[in-house]
């Protein structure tokens, strides 16, 4: 996985760990740059330098995945709480990560069932949610569902399903 899926990925976990029950991604590919929005309704504290690394409100020996994310976006990166929300946005060069749509989603939209991904490239748009995985029977969790799942965001690739 390349830098851009594993960040985005990050942050999500990030967000999971937070207690999020509501979890919103977006992704945005354009001139070069992969534009990151991560928006959750977990229950997470601003205080001091978020990107610090070691700066955590999860315990001992965590605090690493936001400085990494900062590094890597060479401090292309916000953090802000407001409306009962936490929104991380972070710009990093697009490096290919999200040319298989179906590989840099897989793993992120596995994890929970509170998860919606929105990715625009160019004038394209794909929102995935886990109501439409099973509306497909595509939800991740088997053998059978990662199969119909990468058929299904193979389709919005090929512009079959696009929004």
């Amino acid at each position: 996985m390349h830098d851009a899926a594993a960040l985005m990925l990050e942050a999500a976990v990030n967000s999971i760990e937070a207690g999020a029950a509501a979890i919103s991604v977006s992704v945005s590919i354009r001139d070069g740059m992969a534009d990151i929005r991560v928006e959750d309704d977990g229950t997470y504290t601003l205080s001091g330098d978020p990107f610090r690394d070691g700066s955590t409100t999860k315990g001992e020996g965590r605090g690493r995945g936001l400085h990494i994310i900062y590094e890597r976006s060479a401090g292309r990166c916000r953090l802000t709480r407001g409306d009962g929300m936490t929104v991380l946005e972070f710009s990093i060069e697009d490096d290919g990560s999200f040319c298989r749509l179906d590989e840099a989603l897989l793993p992120l939209l596995g994890l929970d069932a509170g998860i919606t991904v929105r990715i625009r490239k160019g004038e394209r748009e794909i929102v995935i949610s886990r109501s439409l995985l099973e509306e497909r029977d595509a939800v991740p969790d088997r053998a059978a569902g990662i199969r119909r799942f990468r058929n299904l965001i193979r389709s919005f690739e090929k512009g079959d399903i696009y929004g």
